[in-house]
């Protein structure tokens, strides 16, 4: 892959993490107030803590995205700034497999719950492919 093509890809990486993150904001209100029912009846802990976890409305989940966001554009900026360099390939590698590890929680909380959970259709058809496929051209 050209300097070009590599750059664009990296870039790109924060629309599709982004779109990740705007299915999470748009579906977090209405999927609690759907998903109450689950909490309801059970003594399960770790059911509560994952619905406590998205029972939240969009506006306070924004912010918390908006931090991310943040850090990742940095991590992408410094990558693509320094695209030869060892150490912002650790840096964006780690935040990879950050990601990565970000979308099997989301895996693992739609499991747990029995039910779809925030952002689960992007990070399992968009994010977790498109990481993959960076791991590859830059692993």
């Amino acid at each position: 892959m050209h300097s070009f093509e590599i750059h664009n890809a990296i870039w790109l990486f924060l629309v599709i993490f982004m779109l990740h993150d705007f299915e999470e904001i748009i579906t977090v209100e209405n999927w609690s107030r759907k998903t109450s029912y689950l909490i309801e009846n059970t003594s399960n802990r770790l059911q509560i803590l994952i619905w406590n976890f998205w029972n939240i409305n969009s506006h306070s989940f924004a912010k918390r995205d908006v931090v991310i966001f943040l850090v990742g554009s940095t991590i992408v900026f410094l990558k693509v700034q320094f695209i030869e360099s060892g150490w912002t390939a650790i840096l964006f590698l780690s935040f990879l497999s950050f990601v990565l590890l970000h979308n099997l929680v989301h895996i693992i909380q739609t499991i747990i719950l029995r039910t779809y959970t925030p952002g689960l259709y992007t990070a399992v058809g968009l994010v977790t492919p498109y990481t993959i496929y960076l791991f590859n051209r830059l692993g």
